[in-house]
């Protein structure tokens, strides 16, 4: 496999992560992304998710607050096994988020997602993000345990 062909087997999963599951809503590619023992961590998230059914679950809770959500890719680095996407999602709080009833508000945020990827598939991610500046937008701040 050549360095190039080893790059795309790296990026292509993650790019598909952002654009197709985040921003378009493709919750059944997950199973085809990430492996059975993936772990994601999040900013707002007290434990890691395991598993694609947790993470289904998440991007799901997520896409309610935010139907809308698109999550476009910046800049990305790879080094041998992985990515780190620089995104800005963006969208218009038509849900819940976190307690936080809708607001109709338009929302812009940026962040980091760094993936390890191992056989063309998600093993691990962690994403983080603006969560001060989403909240600052909506004009409230969720109740902190």
């Amino acid at each position: 496999m050549s360095v190039e062909d080893e790059l795309q087997s790296t990026v292509d999963p993650v790019h598909l992560l952002v654009r197709a599951v985040w921003s378009a809503g493709d919750l059944a590619l997950i199973d085809e992304l990430v492996t059975d023992d993936y772990v994601h961590s999040d900013v707002l998230l007290p434990d890691s998710l395991e598993g694609p059914a947790a993470f289904r679950e998440w991007v799901e809770t997520v896409r309610e607050g935010t139907p809308d959500m698109t999550k476009t890719v910046r800049e990305t680095y790879v080094d041998d096994d992985t990515a780190i996407v620089v995104y800005t999602a963006s969208g218009t709080h038509e849900g819940d988020i976190f307690g936080i009833a809708p607001t109709g508000r338009s929302i812009e945020v940026d962040g980091v997602v760094v993936s390890r990827v191992t056989n063309g598939r998600l093993v691990e991610s962690t994403d983080v993000w603006d969560a001060f500046g989403l909240f600052a937008q909506l004009g409230t701040f969720p109740e902190v345990r």
